[in-house]
This record gives C-alpha cells, sequence and structure tokens, in this order.
C-alpha cells in the first residue's frame, strides 16, 4: 500500500534524495522524510522517558518541508507540551512524531524507520542517523541550544535566542 505512494511521495517530498518511510506499531499511521536529518540526538528528559518508558530516544530532527504523513492521518492524537506537539496513534499509542515549534523542527524517532528496523547496526542508513549529541534531563533547552548552534541548525527564525 505505501510502495504505491511513492512517486506521488517524491514529487511532494524532494526527487533526489533518499526517502525514508517509517510507521508506528500498527502500521495504521505512516510517515516519510527526505533526506539526512538537520541532526540527531539521545534525549534523556522527562518528556521523553516518560512517552517511550525508557531511559533514552533518539530524536531526529528534519525542516516541516521533509516530512510528510502518509497514511493515517486521521488516526493521530495531537497533544500539546509548552512548545512541543505530541503525536500518537489512536489506534496502538505509538508516539509517532513531535512538532517542536520553537525550532521549527519535526522531530522523529529513528528507530521507527521501516531502514532501521532489525539490527539496524549494519544498515546501510546507520550512519545518517548516528547521533550527534545528548540532551540531559532539566537542562533540555539550555544544551540544545548551545548544541544546536554548534552544528550549525540555527536560523533568523530561531527567535529563541534573542530572548
Amino acid at each position: 500500500m505505501f510502495r504505491k505512494s511513492i512517486p506521488t511521495l517524491c514529487d511532494v517530498l524532494g526527487k533526489s534524495a533518499a526517502i525514508y518511510p517509517g510507521k508506528c506499531l500498527c502500521g495504521r499511521v505512516q510517515f516519510a522524510v527526505e533526506g539526512t536529518p538537520d541532526w540527531v540526538a539521545v534525549e534523556h528528559s522527562h518528556f521523553y522517558r516518560r512517552s517511550h518508558a525508557c531511559m533514552n530516544i533518539a530524536v531526529a530532527g528534519y525542516k516541516p518541508q521533509k516530512f510528510v504523513v502518509t497514511e493515517g492521518e486521521g488516526l493521530l492524537h495531537r497533544k500539546p507540551f509548552d512548545t512541543i506537539y505530541k503525536h500518537t496513534c489512536k489506534a496502538c499509542g505509538t508516539h509517532v512524531y513531535d512538532d517542536w515549534l520553537s525550532y521549527h523542527k519535526k522531530v522523529i524517532f529513528p528507530p521507527q524507520l521501516d531502514s532501521m528496523g532489525g539490527n539496524h547496526k549494519y544498515s546501510a542508513d546507520w550512519e545518517a542517523f548516528h547521533p550527534q549529541f545528548h540532551i540531559h534531563y532539566n537542562s533540555a533547552v539550555c544544551l540544545f541550544l548551545l548544541l544546536y548552534a554548534t552544528y550549525g541548525g540555527l536560523t533568523s527564525e530561531d527567535d529563541r535566542l534573542q530572548r
């Protein structure tokens, strides 16, 4: 079903970059991202520890135009947390992706990508999603701003630095 939408998806996202499809646990909500992420981090904050029931999770930030929900958009539940909107599948409860409004990013979880399934450390895609830094507990915002700037991800749209 998803494979049929690839030509249309290529037209929407771009023609030359790799397209990485992903999905929730039940497969009813599917999405795709184009190319390598702007950044990849290991997230240790309270928000992600609770929503994923683990000590840390890999997160990857993409510009909104490089992300698309390809199937099941009506099954997404959107819940606000400060400047983050958490999107979960209503059918299985999977935390599918987030909108980080302050940074104009869609944040996905690389383990949910189809190419990362199984023994992902031997996948050809592994290097594109290798974490560049860690975001720790309560210092998430300050540390993120510092490291995000180091990796060249800030633009004039990132107004939080002006405060």
